[in-house]
């Protein structure tokens, strides 16, 4: 607003305006490369309401209010045809629902964990090689081990074995419960609260199915602390203690720092920082 009150263009507080927005992203649209659309005659460039209406399959009168920016109940289906009319990749996609609704779309379903992680391999292992002297590594939704630096290797070497997966050793071999100090407590239950998560936000997933009753077939200490119903989202943050050949022995203090990228829900990537003795617990 400026001294008397009055909208300045470009200085909405709430972002850019809708109507805005719909109009640059139908005007962006060559109609010509648009299959179905007469473009002779046509004075300007771009759709026009009546095309995006076409496309999407609804009326005129409903897309116009969309693109004034009335208020009203838009139902899903009827947003996503107008994305799918208008060409938004996720991220227009989102500011349409937020705009036009005051809530983002729902997360579209993943892919099964057995299905490839879209990720560059080769910048993922050269960013996991910039991380040592710290061992640095990721696995898929499952915890199977897909990249890792040569510190991680150090550390574990079982992690460089094909098939590795993070879970499956924690709780089906025994030098697990030797070489991760405080196993039940702070690995062993925190894992299965990690798998649960996954399992809720997964339910469809094969993989993650599979892996659960692997474990709680497998160990009985796992189909114990199961019982207890423990949610854990992640371990970012979490201070924890190792005892490993590669020290020979010595308890080795290590903080967690987990990512996961932008581009895949499905790829976690780790880091263990070694702590220096004196530092203050988990967080």
């Amino acid at each position: 607003m400026n001294s008397r009150g009055e909208q300045v263009e470009g200085n909405d507080p709430d972002g850019e305006p809708l109507p805005d927005l719909l109009r640059f992203w139908r005007r962006r649209i060559d109609p010509l490369k648009v299959p179905g659309l007469v473009a002779a005659g046509r004075r300007g460039e771009g759709l026009t309401q009546n095309d995006v209406a076409r496309l999407a399959g609804v009326s005129v009168r409903w897309y116009g209010a969309l693109e004034r920016d009335i208020k009203a109940d838009y139902s899903v289906d009827f947003l996503d045809r107008v994305s799918s009319a208008l060409r938004l990749n996720p991220a227009e996609r989102r500011a349409l629902y937020l705009k036009s609704v005051g809530r983002p779309p729902a997360l579209t379903a993943s892919p099964e964990a057995g299905t490839a992680v879209p990720v560059d391999g080769t910048l993922l292992q050269r960013f996991l090689d910039l991380q040592a002297p710290a061992p640095a590594f990721a696995t898929d939704l499952v915890w199977n081990v897909i990249a890792h630096n040569q510190r991680l290797r150090d550390w574990f070497p079982w992690a460089a074995d094909r098939g590795a997966n993070l879970m499956r050793w924690t709780f089906l071999t025994p030098e697990a419960r030797e070489q991760l100090v405080a196993w039940e407590q702070d690995w062993a239950r925190p894992f299965l609260g990690r798998i649960r998560y996954e399992r809720a936000h997964h339910p469809k997933d094969k993989g993650l199915l599979e892996l659960e009753r692997d474990i709680l077939a497998g160990s009985s200490a796992a189909r114990e602390m199961w019982d207890r119903r423990d949610v854990v989202e992640h371990s970012h943050g979490a201070l924890r203690r190792l005892r490993l050949p590669h020290h020979q022995g010595r308890e080795t203090a290590v903080r967690i720092v987990a990512l996961r990228p932008m581009r895949s829900d499905l790829l976690r990537v780790v880091v263990l920082l070694e702590e220096q003795e004196g530092t203050d617990g988990d967080i």
